[in-house]
């Protein structure tokens, strides 16, 4: 009879085993196809951003959120779906959302992604010296060709530019456009530095990649005849 006993709770445990690993995985294969879904959705957006249609890719963002949101409620420390809810949060200008449920998601994961967003949502706040912080832990923990990793070098340069430390600034920009070369912007920030920095020659030289991108842009225009003959040119 306790033979019995014995076998019948062995079997009621090995089949709650088995329903709670049939939910996770159910519940995985949902957080999955949420997340694929949303991250087209959030693509989308993105598309429709860079076209300077900015109201429609508003709405693409906020469905995108309304989505991951929802499988959050039922799997809420699925990483990928934390990090593209900050995502869809930041190119919605919540900075300050982002940063509560970055910080929180964080504290039990330390996904890079999430870092990066963070910093980024806490350069827009102006909170400059925590931006710095967690963008040198992106840097320390994320592969070295991660797509943010181009951004992440340019925004800590805004950040020491703001901070006023100029060489900083300099280290930083000039990293981010030897990872990106066709960000005319990028390019210009590093020529302002350059000429704050005395180093005429070489702002120059970055003002002139500017107009090589783009043509038009007047500052940069101004910059190189500013320190043109201060170059020595």
């Amino acid at each position: 009879m306790k033979a019995l006993e014995r076998r019948h709770g062995s079997l009621l445990s090995w089949l709650a085993l088995s329903l709670v690993l049939l939910f996770a995985a159910a519940q995985a294969a949902t957080g999955q196809a949420t997340y694929q879904a949303a991250s087209q959705l959030y693509q989308r957006g993105r598309q429709l951003q860079m076209a300077g249609k900015e109201a429609e890719a508003k709405k693409v963002f906020a469905s995108s959120l309304a989505a991951v949101e929802k499988t959050l409620q039922s799997d809420p420390s699925n990483v990928d779906l934390l990090s593209l809810q900050c995502w869809n949060l930041f190119r919605l200008d919540r900075h300050k959302e982002v940063v509560a449920i970055a910080q929180k998601a964080l504290q039990s994961a330390k996904d890079f992604r999430i870092m990066e967003t963070l910093a980024e949502s806490l350069y827009f706040l102006d909170r400059s010296e925590e931006a710095l912080q967690y963008f040198a832990n992106y840097v320390e923990l994320a592969p070295p060709n991660d797509d943010r990793m181009s951004s992440a070098y340019y925004y800590m340069g805004e950040c020491y530019m703001r901070l006023k430390k100029y060489e900083h600034a300099d280290i930083a920009f000039s990293t981010a456009v030897s990872m990106e070369k066709n960000m005319y912007y990028w390019w210009y920030r590093l020529g302002a530095i350059k000429e704050l920095l005395s180093q005429y020659k070489r702002a120059y030289e970055s003002y002139g990649k500017v107009l090589e991108l783009n043509s038009g842009y007047a500052p940069a225009k101004e910059g190189r005849s500013r320190v043109k003959a201060k170059a020595g040119l």
